[in-house]
């Protein structure tokens, strides 16, 4: 198992695309909003392709695009856990989903990210802890060959938070059971 990779961000934060008034992906390479814990986001950007960029190219450059630099192949499953104790991090399952045109670029236009989490703890007080993150990477077919000489793809970013805590069940204790032992010569002074 590899050990915890940590962002290159200076808080060592998880981040996505950061949507701007202009859109143009290449101008907001390197520009990113921290996702905070809880709040679902949602981001894009354009990017413009003309026809003489090479696909194998541009799939690269858009898939760092989303991911970002070091992206993390673990995340912390509370707040405060040390980097150290890398057995109790929740790896980041990271899919690809294409969908397969012949003659076709197959172009990543979405990294959907999913973190469920659970409240753990004590009832009065529980903590939010990551159980599984799913990371999604969504592509699709782009002909090789367009009538236009450019052509402007939206690429996008989307992280949600789902709650799959076990409601809490109303429960009782089991009544004691009472074990009394009289002694073998309880009935001595009375005989």
């Amino acid at each position: 198992m590899s050990g915890i990779v940590q962002t290159t961000n200076r808080y060592g934060q998880f981040t996505v695309l950061r949507s701007t008034t202009e859109q143009d992906c290449l101008a907001l390479e390197g520009i990113r909003t921290p996702v905070l814990f809880g709040y679902n986001m949602q981001s894009g950007c354009k990017l413009r392709l003309t026809r003489a960029s090479p696909c194998p190219l541009i799939v690269e450059k858009v898939k760092s695009l989303l991911k970002g630099q070091g992206f993390p192949d673990y995340v912390a499953p509370f707040g405060n856990s040390q980097a150290q104790d890398v057995l109790d991090w929740v790896p980041v399952h990271f899919v690809t989903q294409v969908s397969h045109m012949k003659d076709s670029c197959q172009l990543p236009v979405a990294l959907v990210i999913e973190v469920k989490w659970t409240k753990y703890g004590s009832l009065l007080n529980p903590q939010a802890k990551i159980v599984n993150v799913t990371a999604n990477l969504l592509s699709s077919s782009f002909p090789e060959t367009s009538s236009g000489s450019e052509r402007t793809v939206l690429i996008s970013t989307a992280v949600t938070f789902v709650d799959v805590s076990a409601p809490a069940q109303a429960g009782f204790r089991a009544q004691p059971a009472v074990s009394a032992k009289l002694p073998f010569n309880f009935f001595f002074p009375f005989v």
